[in-house]
């Protein structure tokens, strides 16, 4: 997916696996650090469920880049699972728009009492 530049949002999401991190750099494990990043979006393409789709999909790959660690030992790269969930969660929360809630709530299967929950 190519970059979105029409909306960006700051999060900080705290993660078990991750050091802090400049937006998609890779990080040292660390436990329970802050990560800060700053997600883009296109705006315009929350008008239409397709587009709520495709936006979900480009807030999961960036989440994914941001949840990277290399693990200790082998230095093999790693994704903490609970950083993208709530890397994700907190970016749905934020952008608050219908169709994208909805998307996010279909695929995920939460209720969204759980989402209001996850800011």
């Amino acid at each position: 997916f190519p970059p979105m530049p029409s909306s960006r949002l700051s999060l900080i999401v705290v993660a078990a696996g991750l050091a802090g991190l400049a937006y998609a750099a890779p990080a040292m494990a660390d436990p329970a650090q802050t990560v800060s990043a700053e997600i883009q979006y296109d705006n315009s393409a929350l008008h239409s469920r397709a587009g709520a789709g495709v936006v979900l999909d480009s807030l999961q790959m960036q989440a994914d880049s941001i949840c990277r660690y290399d693990a200790p030992v082998s230095q093999a790269p790693r994704v903490d699972d609970s950083c993208v969930s709530q890397v994700i969660a907190q970016a749905v929360n934020k952008i608050d728009h219908p169709k994208l809630t909805e998307a996010y709530v279909s695929r995920s299967g939460l209720n969204r009492r759980i989402l209001a929950d996850a800011n």
